[in-house]
Protein backbone atom coordinates (compact mmCIF):
# COMPACT_ATOMS: atom_id res chain seq x y z
CA UNK A 1 0.00 0.00 0.00
CA UNK A 2 2.80 2.31 0.82
CA UNK A 3 4.97 1.29 -2.29
CA UNK A 4 1.58 2.49 -4.44
CA UNK A 5 1.33 5.69 -2.43
CA UNK A 6 4.73 6.32 -3.35
CA UNK A 7 4.54 6.21 -6.58
CA UNK A 8 1.13 8.29 -7.13
CA UNK A 9 3.26 10.69 -5.28
CA UNK A 10 6.27 10.75 -7.87
CA UNK A 11 4.01 10.78 -10.82
CA UNK A 12 1.96 14.14 -9.33
CA UNK A 13 4.81 15.73 -8.45
CA UNK A 14 6.03 16.98 -11.97
CA UNK A 15 2.77 18.05 -12.88
CA UNK A 16 1.89 20.16 -9.51
CA UNK A 17 5.63 22.06 -10.63
CA UNK A 18 4.40 22.93 -14.21
CA UNK A 19 1.19 24.50 -13.34
CA UNK A 20 3.10 26.57 -10.57
CA UNK A 21 5.64 27.44 -12.78
CA UNK A 22 2.82 28.39 -15.76
CA UNK A 23 2.26 31.71 -16.02
CA UNK A 24 -0.79 33.92 -17.86
CA UNK A 25 0.86 36.18 -21.16
CA UNK A 26 0.12 36.92 -24.71
CA UNK A 27 1.84 35.54 -27.45
CA UNK A 28 4.32 37.38 -29.14
CA UNK A 29 4.55 37.79 -33.32
CA UNK A 30 7.92 39.35 -33.80
CA UNK A 31 8.89 42.42 -34.95
CA UNK A 32 6.56 43.67 -38.08
CA UNK A 33 7.80 43.40 -41.36
CA UNK A 34 8.40 46.85 -42.72
CA UNK A 35 10.37 45.78 -45.35
CA UNK A 36 9.23 45.51 -49.17
CA UNK A 37 9.83 42.47 -51.18
CA UNK A 38 13.48 42.30 -52.59
CA UNK A 39 13.99 41.32 -56.19
CA UNK A 40 15.72 38.16 -56.20
CA UNK A 41 16.04 37.33 -60.28
CA UNK A 42 14.64 38.74 -63.45
CA UNK A 43 15.10 36.51 -66.65
CA UNK A 44 15.86 38.40 -68.57
CA UNK A 45 18.13 40.61 -66.37
CA UNK A 46 16.48 44.43 -66.11
CA UNK A 47 18.83 46.61 -68.05
CA UNK A 48 19.24 43.54 -71.04
CA UNK A 49 20.20 44.39 -74.27
CA UNK A 50 19.19 42.75 -77.90
CA UNK A 51 15.89 41.70 -75.89
CA UNK A 52 14.10 39.12 -77.52
CA UNK A 53 11.36 37.46 -75.82
CA UNK A 54 7.66 37.80 -75.51
CA UNK A 55 7.69 37.50 -71.63
CA UNK A 56 9.35 38.38 -68.07
CA UNK A 57 9.45 36.73 -65.12
CA UNK A 58 10.44 38.58 -61.83
CA UNK A 59 11.06 36.60 -58.63
CA UNK A 60 10.53 38.06 -55.67
CA UNK A 61 12.02 36.77 -51.49
CA UNK A 62 8.74 36.37 -50.42
CA UNK A 63 4.65 36.16 -51.77
CA UNK A 64 3.40 39.64 -53.33
CA UNK A 65 0.34 40.98 -54.64
CA UNK A 66 -0.48 43.70 -57.49
CA UNK A 67 -2.58 46.80 -56.07
CA UNK A 68 -3.75 49.39 -58.26
CA UNK A 69 -1.90 47.93 -61.60
CA UNK A 70 -3.90 49.88 -63.92
CA UNK A 71 -3.47 52.90 -62.50
CA UNK A 72 0.33 52.20 -61.67
CA UNK A 73 1.78 50.84 -65.42
CA UNK A 74 3.32 52.98 -67.64
CA UNK A 75 5.64 51.60 -70.23
CA UNK A 76 7.63 54.13 -71.96
CA UNK A 77 7.55 53.94 -75.65
CA UNK A 78 3.90 53.10 -75.80
CA UNK A 79 3.14 50.09 -77.14
CA UNK A 80 0.02 49.08 -79.26
CA UNK A 81 -0.71 46.60 -76.76
CA UNK A 82 0.08 47.02 -73.45
CA UNK A 83 1.49 44.44 -71.38
CA UNK A 84 -0.20 41.50 -68.82
CA UNK A 85 1.34 41.36 -65.79
CA UNK A 86 0.56 38.08 -64.39
CA UNK A 87 1.22 37.37 -60.26
CA UNK A 88 1.84 34.30 -58.83
CA UNK A 89 2.86 33.23 -55.77
CA UNK A 90 6.56 34.98 -55.15
CA UNK A 91 6.82 35.85 -59.05
CA UNK A 92 5.54 38.11 -61.47
CA UNK A 93 5.29 37.29 -65.23
CA UNK A 94 4.93 40.45 -67.59
CA UNK A 95 3.56 39.21 -71.33
CA UNK A 96 4.46 41.36 -74.12
CA UNK A 97 3.87 40.90 -78.28
CA UNK A 98 7.39 40.60 -79.55
CA UNK A 99 5.70 42.43 -83.19
CA UNK A 100 5.09 45.38 -81.08
CA UNK A 101 8.49 45.93 -80.02
CA UNK A 102 10.38 48.36 -82.07
CA UNK A 103 13.76 47.73 -83.15
CA UNK A 104 17.05 49.49 -81.60
CA UNK A 105 14.84 51.00 -78.96
CA UNK A 106 14.79 51.05 -75.20
CA UNK A 107 11.92 50.12 -73.34
CA UNK A 108 10.93 51.22 -69.95
CA UNK A 109 8.39 49.39 -67.91
CA UNK A 110 7.41 50.78 -64.78
CA UNK A 111 5.23 49.55 -61.93
CA UNK A 112 5.36 52.44 -59.57
CA UNK A 113 4.10 50.94 -56.60
CA UNK A 114 2.04 48.16 -57.42
CA UNK A 115 4.18 45.33 -56.62
CA UNK A 116 4.05 44.65 -52.50
CA UNK A 117 4.42 41.78 -50.15
CA UNK A 118 0.80 40.09 -49.24
CA UNK A 119 0.86 40.02 -45.53
CA UNK A 120 1.62 43.87 -44.68
CA UNK A 121 1.05 45.71 -47.90
CA UNK A 122 4.59 47.15 -48.13
CA UNK A 123 5.03 48.00 -51.59
CA UNK A 124 8.35 48.84 -54.04
CA UNK A 125 8.60 52.41 -54.57
CA UNK A 126 9.40 53.26 -58.37
CA UNK A 127 9.68 49.53 -59.36
CA UNK A 128 10.32 49.43 -63.16
CA UNK A 129 12.55 46.98 -65.44
CA UNK A 130 14.34 47.89 -68.97
CA UNK A 131 15.20 46.28 -71.53
CA UNK A 132 16.80 47.63 -75.37
CA UNK A 133 15.85 45.50 -78.50
CA UNK A 134 19.22 47.06 -80.04
CA UNK A 135 22.91 46.91 -78.97
CA UNK A 136 22.44 49.38 -76.00
CA UNK A 137 20.41 51.14 -73.22
CA UNK A 138 19.64 54.96 -74.12
CA UNK A 139 20.85 56.41 -70.98
CA UNK A 140 19.74 60.20 -70.98
CA UNK A 141 17.57 61.81 -67.89
CA UNK A 142 15.33 64.76 -67.94
CA UNK A 143 13.93 65.75 -64.81
CA UNK A 144 11.99 69.06 -63.67
CA UNK A 145 8.74 70.41 -62.10
CA UNK A 146 4.81 71.12 -63.00
CA UNK A 147 3.25 74.22 -61.33
CA UNK A 148 0.08 75.86 -61.36
CA UNK A 149 0.77 78.90 -63.80
CA UNK A 150 -2.24 81.21 -61.13
CA UNK A 151 -0.34 79.84 -57.71
CA UNK A 152 2.86 79.11 -58.41
CA UNK A 153 2.06 76.21 -56.74
CA UNK A 154 3.60 72.42 -57.44
CA UNK A 155 1.34 69.94 -59.10
CA UNK A 156 1.25 66.41 -57.80
CA UNK A 157 -0.35 63.70 -59.70
CA UNK A 158 0.64 65.41 -63.16
CA UNK A 159 1.04 63.52 -66.51
CA UNK A 160 4.33 64.36 -68.44
CA UNK A 161 4.09 64.22 -71.98
CA UNK A 162 6.38 63.37 -74.39
CA UNK A 163 6.23 63.02 -78.38
CA UNK A 164 8.47 62.58 -81.03
CA UNK A 165 8.62 65.67 -82.85
CA UNK A 166 8.46 64.54 -86.19
CA UNK A 167 5.10 64.21 -86.10
CA UNK A 168 4.21 67.86 -86.53
CA UNK A 169 0.71 68.36 -84.88
CA UNK A 170 0.00 70.70 -82.61
CA UNK A 171 -3.46 68.91 -81.31
CA UNK A 172 -1.47 65.74 -80.29
CA UNK A 173 -2.02 65.69 -76.55
CA UNK A 174 -5.61 66.08 -77.49
CA UNK A 175 -5.80 62.36 -79.80
CA UNK A 176 -2.37 60.45 -79.06
CA UNK A 177 -1.31 58.35 -75.81
CA UNK A 178 2.08 60.11 -75.22
CA UNK A 179 5.39 58.30 -76.63
CA UNK A 180 6.67 58.77 -73.23
CA UNK A 181 5.12 59.17 -70.01
CA UNK A 182 5.92 60.27 -66.46
CA UNK A 183 3.95 61.68 -63.38
CA UNK A 184 5.16 64.12 -60.93
CA UNK A 185 5.53 63.02 -56.95
CA UNK A 186 4.53 65.06 -54.09
CA UNK A 187 5.95 67.88 -54.56
CA UNK A 188 5.36 68.09 -58.29
CA UNK A 189 8.83 66.84 -59.56
CA UNK A 190 9.17 64.53 -62.42
CA UNK A 191 12.22 62.21 -64.05
CA UNK A 192 12.71 60.62 -66.89
CA UNK A 193 15.41 57.69 -67.36
CA UNK A 194 16.75 56.27 -70.21
CA UNK A 195 15.50 58.80 -73.16
CA UNK A 196 16.81 58.37 -76.58
CA UNK A 197 18.41 61.05 -78.52
CA UNK A 198 15.63 62.55 -79.86
CA UNK A 199 14.02 65.45 -80.32
CA UNK A 200 10.26 66.00 -78.23
CA UNK A 201 7.53 68.04 -78.19
CA UNK A 202 6.63 68.03 -74.25
CA UNK A 203 3.50 68.63 -72.63
CA UNK A 204 1.74 67.97 -68.76
CA UNK A 205 -1.16 67.93 -67.94
CA UNK A 206 -4.31 67.16 -65.34
CA UNK A 207 -5.62 63.65 -66.17
CA UNK A 208 -8.79 63.72 -64.71
CA UNK A 209 -10.35 60.43 -66.34
CA UNK A 210 -7.30 58.67 -66.58
CA UNK A 211 -8.03 58.36 -70.36
CA UNK A 212 -4.08 59.94 -70.35
CA UNK A 213 -5.21 62.35 -73.55
CA UNK A 214 -6.18 65.98 -72.89
CA UNK A 215 -9.48 66.74 -72.82
CA UNK A 216 -9.64 70.73 -73.20
CA UNK A 217 -10.81 72.86 -71.01
CA UNK A 218 -11.84 70.74 -68.32
CA UNK A 219 -8.79 69.97 -67.46
CA UNK A 220 -4.94 71.65 -67.02
CA UNK A 221 -2.41 71.61 -69.08
CA UNK A 222 1.06 73.11 -70.18
CA UNK A 223 3.44 73.04 -72.42
CA UNK A 224 7.24 73.98 -73.38
CA UNK A 225 7.40 76.27 -75.96
CA UNK A 226 10.20 75.12 -77.91
CA UNK A 227 11.12 71.70 -79.61
CA UNK A 228 13.14 69.55 -76.96
CA UNK A 229 16.06 68.66 -78.38
CA UNK A 230 18.16 66.25 -75.96
CA UNK A 231 21.77 65.53 -76.29
CA UNK A 232 22.30 65.60 -72.43
CA UNK A 233 21.12 65.17 -69.31
CA UNK A 234 18.52 67.89 -69.00
CA UNK A 235 15.75 69.89 -66.91
CA UNK A 236 12.60 71.93 -67.41
CA UNK A 237 9.58 73.14 -66.33
CA UNK A 238 5.74 73.30 -66.84
CA UNK A 239 3.35 75.96 -65.82
CA UNK A 240 0.03 74.75 -66.11
CA UNK A 241 -3.03 76.75 -66.75
CA UNK A 242 -6.53 76.28 -67.62
CA UNK A 243 -8.15 77.40 -71.02
CA UNK A 244 -10.91 79.00 -71.59
CA UNK A 245 -14.13 77.27 -73.24
CA UNK A 246 -13.99 78.48 -77.38
CA UNK A 247 -17.60 78.62 -76.76
CA UNK A 248 -20.22 80.34 -74.14
CA UNK A 249 -23.26 78.53 -73.54
CA UNK A 250 -25.74 78.87 -71.00
CA UNK A 251 -25.13 76.14 -68.28
CA UNK A 252 -28.48 75.72 -66.23
CA UNK A 253 -31.45 78.03 -64.36
CA UNK A 254 -31.80 78.32 -60.93
CA UNK A 255 -35.08 79.74 -59.33
CA UNK A 256 -34.30 80.02 -55.78
CA UNK A 257 -37.42 81.31 -54.62
CA UNK A 258 -40.40 83.22 -56.48
CA UNK A 259 -38.73 86.37 -57.49
CA UNK A 260 -35.66 85.53 -58.48
CA UNK A 261 -34.05 83.86 -61.30
CA UNK A 262 -30.10 82.84 -61.87
CA UNK A 263 -29.06 82.27 -65.19
CA UNK A 264 -25.43 80.17 -65.33
CA UNK A 265 -23.05 80.28 -67.62
CA UNK A 266 -19.60 78.21 -68.32
CA UNK A 267 -17.39 81.49 -68.17
CA UNK A 268 -17.90 85.10 -67.29
CA UNK A 269 -18.94 87.20 -70.13
CA UNK A 270 -19.80 90.77 -70.53
CA UNK A 271 -23.98 90.36 -71.76
CA UNK A 272 -27.03 92.18 -72.24
CA UNK A 273 -30.65 90.81 -71.28
CA UNK A 274 -33.70 91.91 -72.21
CA UNK A 275 -37.66 90.39 -71.98
CA UNK A 276 -38.59 89.29 -75.62
CA UNK A 277 -41.60 91.42 -74.81
CA UNK A 278 -41.16 94.61 -74.82
CA UNK A 279 -43.99 95.12 -72.66
CA UNK A 280 -42.33 92.92 -69.86
CA UNK A 281 -39.49 95.84 -69.47
CA UNK A 282 -40.36 97.23 -66.04
CA UNK A 283 -41.01 93.77 -64.74
CA UNK A 284 -37.64 92.04 -64.76
CA UNK A 285 -34.32 94.07 -63.23
CA UNK A 286 -30.32 92.65 -63.77
CA UNK A 287 -28.32 93.31 -61.09
CA UNK A 288 -24.38 94.32 -62.01
CA UNK A 289 -25.28 95.08 -65.16
CA UNK A 290 -22.66 95.98 -67.36
CA UNK A 291 -20.65 93.74 -65.59
CA UNK A 292 -18.83 90.93 -66.67
CA UNK A 293 -20.00 87.77 -64.83
CA UNK A 294 -20.62 84.18 -65.17
CA UNK A 295 -24.30 84.48 -63.07
CA UNK A 296 -26.74 86.83 -63.95
CA UNK A 297 -29.15 87.60 -61.34
CA UNK A 298 -32.45 88.94 -62.79
CA UNK A 299 -35.71 89.03 -60.47
CA UNK A 300 -38.91 89.48 -61.82
CA UNK A 301 -42.71 90.50 -61.07
CA UNK A 302 -45.98 89.89 -62.57
CA UNK A 303 -45.07 87.00 -64.36
CA UNK A 304 -47.06 83.98 -63.82
CA UNK A 305 -46.28 81.52 -66.26
CA UNK A 306 -43.34 81.91 -68.45
CA UNK A 307 -40.17 84.14 -68.53
CA UNK A 308 -39.15 84.68 -72.16
CA UNK A 309 -35.81 86.14 -72.58
CA UNK A 310 -33.03 87.60 -74.87
CA UNK A 311 -29.68 87.19 -73.67
CA UNK A 312 -26.91 88.83 -75.84
CA UNK A 313 -23.57 86.82 -75.16
CA UNK A 314 -21.37 90.29 -76.20
CA UNK A 315 -18.26 88.38 -75.23
CA UNK A 316 -19.17 85.59 -77.80
CA UNK A 317 -21.05 87.97 -80.34
CA UNK A 318 -24.01 84.93 -79.45
CA UNK A 319 -27.79 85.92 -79.26
CA UNK A 320 -30.31 83.34 -77.10
CA UNK A 321 -33.86 83.18 -76.56
CA UNK A 322 -34.85 81.47 -72.91
CA UNK A 323 -38.37 80.17 -72.48
CA UNK A 324 -37.80 79.66 -68.21
CA UNK A 325 -41.11 78.01 -66.99
CA UNK A 326 -42.46 80.41 -63.39
CA UNK A 327 -43.10 78.22 -60.48
CA UNK A 328 -46.93 77.65 -59.38
CA UNK A 329 -48.05 79.84 -56.72
CA UNK A 330 -48.46 76.59 -54.40
CA UNK A 331 -44.35 75.58 -55.33
CA UNK A 332 -42.98 79.26 -54.64
CA UNK A 333 -42.37 78.62 -51.76
CA UNK A 334 -41.65 81.31 -48.57
CA UNK A 335 -38.60 83.81 -48.39
CA UNK A 336 -36.68 82.55 -45.71
CA UNK A 337 -33.93 85.26 -45.33
CA UNK A 338 -35.72 88.65 -45.76
CA UNK A 339 -32.69 91.00 -45.21
CA UNK A 340 -29.22 91.15 -43.87
CA UNK A 341 -26.21 94.23 -43.73
CA UNK A 342 -23.26 94.71 -45.82
CA UNK A 343 -20.99 93.50 -42.85
CA UNK A 344 -18.47 90.95 -42.26
CA UNK A 345 -18.44 88.86 -38.41
CA UNK A 346 -20.93 92.13 -37.89
CA UNK A 347 -18.41 94.47 -38.94
CA UNK A 348 -18.33 97.19 -41.10
CA UNK A 349 -15.65 97.61 -43.06
CA UNK A 350 -13.57 100.99 -43.73
CA UNK A 351 -14.98 103.40 -45.49
CA UNK A 352 -18.68 101.66 -46.24
CA UNK A 353 -21.92 103.01 -45.62
CA UNK A 354 -23.82 100.19 -43.95
CA UNK A 355 -26.26 98.72 -46.44
CA UNK A 356 -29.24 96.14 -46.14
CA UNK A 357 -29.33 94.27 -48.52
CA UNK A 358 -33.13 92.32 -49.63
CA UNK A 359 -33.41 88.93 -51.19
CA UNK A 360 -36.77 90.12 -52.88
CA UNK A 361 -37.94 92.96 -55.38
CA UNK A 362 -38.80 95.69 -52.57
CA UNK A 363 -42.01 97.87 -53.01
CA UNK A 364 -39.63 100.84 -52.99
CA UNK A 365 -42.71 103.79 -52.49
CA UNK A 366 -43.92 101.65 -49.42
CA UNK A 367 -40.89 101.66 -47.44
CA UNK A 368 -41.65 103.49 -44.60
CA UNK A 369 -37.74 105.06 -42.86
CA UNK A 370 -39.25 106.52 -39.34
CA UNK A 371 -39.74 102.61 -38.30
CA UNK A 372 -36.00 102.39 -38.47
CA UNK A 373 -33.67 103.53 -35.84
CA UNK A 374 -29.66 103.84 -35.24
CA UNK A 375 -28.50 103.07 -31.99
CA UNK A 376 -25.02 103.59 -30.19
CA UNK A 377 -23.44 103.74 -27.04
CA UNK A 378 -20.26 106.09 -26.39
CA UNK A 379 -18.67 106.58 -22.73
CA UNK A 380 -22.05 105.48 -21.18
CA UNK A 381 -24.08 107.87 -23.44
CA UNK A 382 -26.17 105.93 -25.54
CA UNK A 383 -27.56 107.60 -28.09
CA UNK A 384 -30.78 107.06 -30.81
CA UNK A 385 -30.49 108.78 -34.31
CA UNK A 386 -33.48 108.60 -36.90
CA UNK A 387 -32.35 106.71 -40.20
CA UNK A 388 -31.54 108.53 -43.19
CA UNK A 389 -31.13 107.20 -46.43
CA UNK A 390 -31.91 106.34 -50.26
CA UNK A 391 -32.53 102.96 -51.93
CA UNK A 392 -29.73 102.39 -54.78
CA UNK A 393 -31.59 99.86 -56.46
CA UNK A 394 -35.07 97.35 -55.79
CA UNK A 395 -32.57 95.37 -53.22
CA UNK A 396 -30.20 97.83 -51.79
CA UNK A 397 -31.12 100.36 -49.09
CA UNK A 398 -27.80 102.26 -48.10
CA UNK A 399 -28.11 104.07 -44.71
CA UNK A 400 -26.44 107.84 -45.20
CA UNK A 401 -25.91 108.36 -41.40
CA UNK A 402 -22.48 109.88 -40.24
CA UNK A 403 -20.83 106.96 -38.66
CA UNK A 404 -17.82 107.47 -35.76
CA UNK A 405 -14.70 104.78 -36.66
CA UNK A 406 -14.87 101.70 -33.83
CA UNK A 407 -18.17 102.46 -32.40
CA UNK A 408 -20.93 99.70 -31.78
CA UNK A 409 -23.91 100.42 -32.65
CA UNK A 410 -27.30 98.74 -33.41
CA UNK A 411 -30.22 99.00 -35.75
CA UNK A 412 -34.14 98.48 -34.88
CA UNK A 413 -36.37 98.00 -37.65
CA UNK A 414 -39.85 98.03 -36.75
CA UNK A 415 -42.36 95.78 -38.65
CA UNK A 416 -44.12 96.96 -41.28
CA UNK A 417 -40.94 98.92 -41.94
CA UNK A 418 -40.76 97.21 -45.80
CA UNK A 419 -42.83 95.79 -48.45
CA UNK A 420 -42.10 93.52 -51.29
CA UNK A 421 -43.79 93.48 -54.42
CA UNK A 422 -46.08 90.72 -53.24
CA UNK A 423 -46.93 92.88 -50.04
CA UNK A 424 -45.31 90.79 -47.93
CA UNK A 425 -44.36 93.00 -45.12
CA UNK A 426 -41.04 92.37 -42.76
CA UNK A 427 -41.14 91.13 -38.57
CA UNK A 428 -39.11 93.70 -36.46
CA UNK A 429 -35.27 92.60 -35.99
CA UNK A 430 -31.98 94.20 -34.02
CA UNK A 431 -28.94 94.12 -36.35
CA UNK A 432 -25.35 94.99 -34.29
CA UNK A 433 -22.62 95.75 -36.04
CA UNK A 434 -19.42 97.34 -35.27
CA UNK A 435 -17.60 100.26 -37.48
CA UNK A 436 -13.63 99.47 -38.19
CA UNK A 437 -11.20 102.31 -36.59
CA UNK A 438 -8.12 103.04 -38.62
CA UNK A 439 -5.82 102.66 -35.79
CA UNK A 440 -6.67 99.33 -36.56
CA UNK A 441 -5.06 98.66 -39.60
CA UNK A 442 -1.82 98.50 -40.94
CA UNK A 443 0.43 100.06 -44.24
CA UNK A 444 3.10 98.81 -46.47
CA UNK A 445 5.27 100.31 -48.56
CA UNK A 446 6.62 98.57 -51.31
CA UNK A 447 9.99 99.78 -53.15
CA UNK A 448 10.07 97.10 -56.25
CA UNK A 449 12.32 97.37 -59.13
CA UNK A 450 11.24 95.86 -62.26
CA UNK A 451 14.14 94.05 -64.83
CA UNK A 452 11.82 95.34 -68.06
CA UNK A 453 9.31 98.24 -68.83
CA UNK A 454 5.74 96.57 -69.41
CA UNK A 455 2.64 96.61 -67.11
CA UNK A 456 2.24 95.09 -64.01
CA UNK A 457 -0.27 94.29 -61.92
CA UNK A 458 0.48 94.02 -58.29
CA UNK A 459 -1.25 92.22 -55.54
CA UNK A 460 -1.60 92.00 -51.69
CA UNK A 461 -3.00 88.25 -51.34
CA UNK A 462 -3.83 86.70 -47.86
CA UNK A 463 -2.89 82.95 -46.78
CA UNK A 464 -6.31 81.96 -48.57
CA UNK A 465 -4.96 83.51 -52.26
CA UNK A 466 -7.48 86.44 -51.73
CA UNK A 467 -6.63 89.84 -53.21
CA UNK A 468 -6.65 92.33 -50.49
CA UNK A 469 -4.99 95.29 -52.34
CA UNK A 470 -4.02 95.80 -55.99
CA UNK A 471 -2.29 98.22 -58.06
CA UNK A 472 -1.40 98.52 -61.71
CA UNK A 473 1.82 99.38 -63.04
CA UNK A 474 3.04 100.56 -66.36
CA UNK A 475 5.93 102.78 -67.56
CA UNK A 476 7.03 105.17 -70.18
CA UNK A 477 10.36 104.47 -71.94
CA UNK A 478 12.03 107.44 -69.90
CA UNK A 479 11.16 106.28 -66.87
CA UNK A 480 12.97 104.72 -63.94
CA UNK A 481 12.16 100.75 -63.81
CA UNK A 482 11.81 101.71 -59.83
CA UNK A 483 8.51 102.25 -58.76
CA UNK A 484 6.50 102.90 -54.98
CA UNK A 485 2.98 101.18 -54.08
CA UNK A 486 1.74 102.35 -50.92
CA UNK A 487 -1.20 99.42 -49.58
CA UNK A 488 -3.05 101.38 -46.53
CA UNK A 489 -5.65 100.90 -44.09
CA UNK A 490 -4.67 96.50 -44.66
CA UNK A 491 -6.43 94.28 -41.47
CA UNK A 492 -3.50 92.93 -39.47
CA UNK A 493 -2.10 89.44 -40.40
CA UNK A 494 0.36 87.58 -42.67
CA UNK A 495 0.40 88.52 -46.40
CA UNK A 496 2.63 87.72 -49.26
CA UNK A 497 3.41 89.97 -52.89
CA UNK A 498 1.82 88.31 -56.17
CA UNK A 499 2.72 90.56 -59.47
CA UNK A 500 1.47 89.66 -62.79
CA UNK A 501 3.12 90.28 -66.07
CA UNK A 502 0.51 91.91 -67.57
CA UNK A 503 1.44 91.27 -71.15
CA UNK A 504 -1.62 92.61 -72.85
CA UNK A 505 -2.52 95.46 -70.53
CA UNK A 506 -5.98 94.38 -69.73
CA UNK A 507 -5.33 94.85 -65.60
CA UNK A 508 -5.84 90.56 -64.85
CA UNK A 509 -4.10 87.35 -65.43
CA UNK A 510 -5.12 85.73 -68.58
CA UNK A 511 -4.88 82.01 -69.06
CA UNK A 512 -2.98 80.44 -71.97
CA UNK A 513 -4.12 78.45 -75.23
CA UNK A 514 -2.83 75.16 -76.57
CA UNK A 515 -3.37 75.32 -79.98
CA UNK A 516 -2.32 79.20 -80.08
CA UNK A 517 0.81 78.65 -78.31
CA UNK A 518 0.00 81.11 -75.62
CA UNK A 519 1.56 80.64 -72.46
CA UNK A 520 -0.26 82.03 -69.38
CA UNK A 521 0.60 85.39 -68.35
CA UNK A 522 3.75 84.68 -66.33
CA UNK A 523 2.93 85.11 -62.41
CA UNK A 524 5.70 85.98 -58.97
CA UNK A 525 4.87 85.37 -55.70
CA UNK A 526 7.43 86.88 -53.29
CA UNK A 527 8.01 84.15 -50.69
CA UNK A 528 8.65 86.65 -48.21
CA UNK A 529 5.34 87.02 -45.59
CA UNK A 530 4.79 90.52 -44.93
CA UNK A 531 3.32 90.99 -41.73
CA UNK A 532 1.49 93.56 -40.85
CA UNK A 533 0.26 95.01 -37.57
CA UNK A 534 -2.56 97.67 -36.19
CA UNK A 535 -1.26 100.66 -36.13
CA UNK A 536 2.18 100.40 -37.96
CA UNK A 537 4.27 101.06 -40.92
CA UNK A 538 5.85 97.85 -42.98
CA UNK A 539 8.55 98.88 -45.81
CA UNK A 540 9.16 95.95 -48.22
CA UNK A 541 11.73 96.25 -50.82
CA UNK A 542 11.11 93.86 -53.85
CA UNK A 543 13.87 92.91 -57.15
CA UNK A 544 11.49 91.17 -59.76
CA UNK A 545 13.77 89.61 -62.04
CA UNK A 546 12.45 87.33 -65.21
Amino acid sequence: MAKQLLQILLFLLPALFFVHCAQVGSLSGGKRDLEPPKLLEASPASQSINFNTDHVVLKFDEFIQLKDINNQLVVSPKLKTMPEILSESRKITIVLKKEDLQPNTTYKIYLGQAVADIHENNAIRNFEYVFSTGAYIDSLKLKGTVFDAFNNKSVSDAIVALYVSDKNNDSLPYKEVPDYLGKTDESGQFSFNNLPRKTFKAYAFIDKNKNLIYDGETEKIGFFSDPLQLSSDSAISFNLFQEESSKGFVKRTNMPFYGLMQIVLNKKSLSALKPLDSRNKENIFETLVGEEKDTISVYYKSVTDTLALILNNITQSKVDTLRIVIPKKNQRGKNTRAYELNTLNSILSLGKKPTLVFSAWMDIQRADVLKMKLVSKEDSAINVSPVKGKWLDITHFEIANELKEGVAYNLKIDTNAFFNINGVTNDSSSLNFKTQNKVEFGKVMLKMLFNKKQTYVVQLINDKEQVIRESFVSFSLSASNAVAINFVDVQPGSYQVKVIFDNNSNKKWDTGSLLSKKQAEQVIINSKQIKILSDWEIEEEILIKD
